[in-house]
Formats: C-alpha cells, sequence, structure tokens
C-alpha cells in the first residue's frame, strides 16, 4: 500500500494501545511516534530504487518485510523508544510489532506481493484482496483515526473507534479477495458456457477496486488482458491481446544482463507486446529490433486510468535492443533510461551480465 494508509494504520495501532500507557503527555506522544515509524520504515527499502530498476525489483518488500526478522526489528524499535524515555519497554515491542504487522498485512493483501519469508525465501506472498491505492479504504480508516482522536475525551469511546479502524483494516481486504475469488469462479463459468473452458482466468485488483477489476486471460501463446467489474462479468470492455512469454527467453536475455533473469523471478504473467519494426543504428548503420517485454496484471487497462495516462508504459514495463544475431545490444526500463549492454559484459552495475538470480 502507498504510505498514507500505513501511517494511518500505524497511528490507529497507537491509539488502541494507549490506555495501557502510564498518564503522561511523553508517554502517549512517545506511543503515537513509535507506531508511526514502525507502521511506516519497511517502506525504506524503497530506497533500493537508487541503485537501479533491478535493485528495487529484488529488493522491495524484501528483507525489511520480513515476518521471521520481524520480532527483532520490533525489539530494536522498542529498545529506541525506551532510550527516550518515553514507552516501557514491552509495551513498546508490543506497540511496533503490531504496527510492523500492519504494514506486512496490507502489502501481502497487494498484488506485488511481500517475501515474507526473507532471507530463507525469496517467495512472495499475496492474496491480492486490494489495489495500491485505494483512496476509500484510505479515508474510511483516516475517518476512523479522526473520530478517535476527537473523542479522547471520553477514553472508552476512542478506544472502540480506533479497534474499528483496525477492523476495517484487516476485513476491508479479506472482503476484497473473497470478491475477487467469486468473480473468478464466475468469469470462469461464463468462458465454459462459451466452451473456452481451456482458458486460463487471472483477476486482480485495479484502480478503483473493488468497482473495477483486471482480468487476464491465458489461451495458449496468447495473454488476453481486459476488465470486469462485480456488477457485470461480462461488460464488453476493451481488450489487449499480448504474445505469451517464456521465461526461459528471459533468462537467455539474463546470461547477457541480469536484469532479465531477476525480471524472469519477478514476473507473475511475462509478456511480449506485438514485435517493433526495424531500426537503424545510426553510429554504424546495423539493423537492429527492439522487444518490448511487460508483466500482464501491471498493464493499464481501467478505463479511468487509461482515459488519464493514455498510452503511457506501466510499471515493470521494459524493453529489449537486440541485433541480428539475437545479441542483447542495449536495454530500457520503465522509467525510460536506456541501459548499454557491452560485449564483454562489463559496464553499468545494473547492466551486467551475472549469474541468474533466484529465478
Amino acid at each position: 500500500m502507498e504510505p498514507v494508509t500505513h501511517l494511518v494504520a500505524g497511528l490507529l495501532t497507537a491509539q488502541t494501545l494507549r490506555p495501557a500507557l502510564p498518564p503522561t503527555k511523553s508517554a502517549a506522544r512517545g506511543l503515537t511516534l513509535l507506531c508511526a515509524v514502525a507502521a511506516t520504515i519497511p517502506d525504506i527499502d524503497s530506497l533500493a530504487g537508487l541503485l537501479g530498476p533491478e535493485a528495487y525489483l529484488l529488493h522491495h518488500r524484501g528483507i525489511t518485510h520480513s515476518l521471521i526478522l520481524l520480532p527483532g526489528y520490533a525489539l530494536l524499535l522498542a529498545w529506541a523508544a525506551r532510550r527516550l524515555g518515553a514507552v516501557p519497554l514491552q509495551l513498546g515491542w508490543l506497540a511496533a510489532a503490531l504496527a510492523l504487522l500492519s504494514h506486512l498485512y496490507l502489502d501481502v493483501a497487494t498484488t506485488f506481493g511481500t517475501q515474507l519469508f526473507a532471507p530463507f525465501s525469496d517467495a512472495r506472498v499475496s492474496f491480492e484482496g486490494v489495489f495500491v491505492v485505494d483512496p476509500a479504504f484510505t479515508l474510511a480508516l483516516l475517518g476512523c483515526l479522526l473520530a478517535a482522536r476527537l473523542c479522547r475525551a471520553t477514553p472508552r469511546r476512542a478506544h472502540a473507534l480506533a479497534l474499528c479502524g483496525l477492523g476495517l483494516m484487516l476485513a476491508y481486504p479479506l472482503m476484497g479477495n473473497a470478491l475477487r475469488l467469486g468473480m473468478q469462479a464466475r468469469y470462469e463459468a461464463l468462458l465454459a458456457s462459451r466452451g473456452q473452458a481451456h482458458v486460463g482466468v487471472s483477476i486482480t485488483p485495479d484502480a478503483l477496486a473493488p468497482y473495477f477489476w483486471k482480468v487476464v486471460l491465458e489461451d495458449g501463446d496468447e495473454l488476453r488482458v481486459t476488465t470486469a467489474t462485480p456488477f457485470d462479468i461480462a461488460a464488453p470492455y476493451p481488450v489487449l491481446r499480448l504474445k505469451r512469454l517464456d521465461r526461459a527467453e528471459l533468462l537467455r536475455l539474463g546470461e547477457q544482463a541480469s536484469f532479465f533473469a531477476t525480471y524472469a523471478w519477478f514476473a507473475i504473467h511475462p509478456a511480449e507486446r506485438p514485435a517493433a519494426a526495424l531500426a537503424e543504428n545510426t553510429a554504424n548503420a546495423q539493423p537492429r529490433r527492439e522487444r518490448r517485454f511487460l508483466d500482464a496484471v501491471y498493464v493499464i487497462t481501467n478505463p479511468v486510468l487509461v482515459s488519464i495516462m493514455g498510452s503511457k508504459p506501466g510499471f515493470a514495463e521494459c524493453a529489449a535492443s537486440l541485433d541480428q544475431s539475437g545479441r542483447l545490444l542495449a536495454w530500457r526500463d520503465w522509467n525510460g533510461r536506456n541501459h548499454p549492454v557491452p560485449e564483454a559484459g562489463s559496464g553499468p552495475a545494473a547492466a551486467q551480465a551475472a549469474p541468474a538470480p533466484r529465478p
């Protein structure tokens, strides 16, 4: 989830635990600060993006989001809060652990997934119940928080409102996942009624979920991406047709630039846009071709987003520039930056050839 929702979840945690504190302003402020930091600090791994797109894919929602290491992280934060003389160590540990758990839970509820068992496993866990940015969800949590803060003069009411906020935080993604599974079953039944039972279906939250949902259909070598709503599962939304991409192709390119081996590990539904026309390399007149890769779950299909963003590349969309023999000459990330690939495999760290990392 985006940072605001994580922060609000942390503040709701602090408000819920406030009755267990010593009745001092410094203790209340210390608990609030501790929970706010604990609920947001796992995303410090976003700084990996400064090292390049490959580092971001590898490390975002990695070790800082580990369920296994969470008790140690909570202890470190509680110790820091205790050193400031604000919160007792045991209560601080509980508060930090709950705030950290709220962060992990909200991230696991999104499509991107989270490496909960790092460093022992790089598997990304997700149950896909909510889109990464959900304004209605965030505003509802914020409403509970503000109501609890306004009722501080009545501690029991403030505590109940904070608990309601945390209950909503838990329930909303679960309800979204239940809706998603129901829609998937309905879509499979729809395909079966059309004689297309062989087509695989994957439904994930899209912007403005739970109204809009992204549908990825796997049909042989083709991927079709479209939109569905729970009110009309068969509504005729536009369909984007893509070529299904074999991960072996990405791993082959990964022998020349490690980014593509990482991409093979990361992508849920790797796909390729239609081949680009041949272009000329003006430096040596050597013909080259471009292959455009993407993960179908991050394609922009929502009609609202399409009207706003147009044909901009989606997250994790990249391109490989190859010569006629298939050698990788350069690649371009989703931010539009180009990364040359020298013949010997040396060069910028983001483009160096290396053993395939965790395919």
